[in-house]
Parts: C-alpha cells; structure tokens; sequence
C-alpha cells in the first residue's frame, strides 16, 4: 500500500472512530420526546393534558410526579429548568432562568395563562387555567416553544402547539426536565 492511500485509509478510520465516539446514548428527554411523537393523533391515558408526560415517563423510566409546588395542582415533573410569570404591575412576562437551556422532552406545567396573539389584523386570545405540554423544539431567537400536548380545543388526542413567549398575558408557565426513577 503506498503511503498517500495508507494515510487516506488512517484518516478514514480516524474520522469514523471520532463519529462513533460522538454518538451520546439518549438523553430521558430524548426518550420522552420519541415516546410523545408516536403518541401523535392518539389518545393517551383518560384524554387529560397531564396523561402524555405521565404515560411517557412510566415508558422511559423516569420518575413520577413529584409534589405539587408553589400549590396543590401545580404539577412538578422534574428539575425546574424555565419559568416564565406574567408581572400584572409591570405589564410584561418575566423570567427565571433561559429558554436556551429548555430541551425537546422537557416538560411544560401552566397555570391561568392568558396568550394574546396578533397575526396581521387578527388577534387570538387563548388560555389554559391548568394545563401540561411536552416540549418539541424550542426557537430560541423568536421565544418560540412548539409542543405536543392533549386535551386541548376540546381534542382528548396527541396535536402539536406552539406557545409564544411574548404573548404570555397572565399567569405563568414552568418547564421541567424529567430525572432518571
């Protein structure tokens, strides 16, 4: 073997070792975000909102609920990665934590939201007085976090949502990231 196809020939094996080496086992939130997907058009559990993160943990081995916090019915579902709160006096959303740390599989927990959205001269105006969603992709530069999620508009099955930061008008929203059982 001449020494330029030897040295082609080592590259290779290199290069094919770094990729294999780069290859991480899948993250719970990799395996809840899978789980939820397949969900998709599927009624999960009873119907109810929270049934997709329960249904989905219970298959990826992480664990359950955890006590409710700051008050009963207020979901935890992991380590607090987000919150966002709507401040009434200050006429804006502020919040704890970054959007850039929020991941697919992470898990949404809402309470009174109110969500006014524009598009061009229509303006929409949704809320979701208790509400779980499981976080698809999050767009960091528009604050922008597409769900997956039931029980919404009155459809008890698996659809897609997308919830816009900057038009979080009431209450708040916190994001969990789901911890190995």
């Amino acid at each position: 073997m001449s020494r330029s196809l030897f040295a082609v020939f080592t590259l290779g094996l290199a290069v094919g070792f770094a990729s294999a080496q780069e290859k991480k086992p899948p993250t719970l939130g990799d395996k809840v975000i899978e789980y939820a997907k397949k969900q998709k058009g599927k009624q999960v559990g009873d119907g109810e909102c929270a049934a997709l993160a329960t249904e989905a943990f219970k298959e990826v081995g992480a664990k359950s609920r955890q006590k409710d916090n700051p008050n009963a019915g207020d979901y935890v579902w992991g380590d607090l990665v987000l919150t966002v709160e709507f401040k009434k006096d200050k006429g804006k959303a502020e919040s704890t934590g970054k959007l850039s740390d929020v991941k697919p599989g992470d898990v949404v927990q809402f309470r009174d939201t109110t969500w006014v959205t524009r598009n061009g001269n229509v303006i929409s105006t949704t809320t979701a007085t208790h509400h779980t969603a499981v976080v698809l992709t999050v767009d960091k530069g528009r604050s922008v976090i597409r769900t997956l999620h039931q029980n919404h508009n009155g459809k008890k099955v698996v659809q897609e949502g997308t919830l816009s930061l900057n038009d979080l008008k009431a209450g708040w929203i916190r994001v969990y990231r789901p911890v190995a059982e």
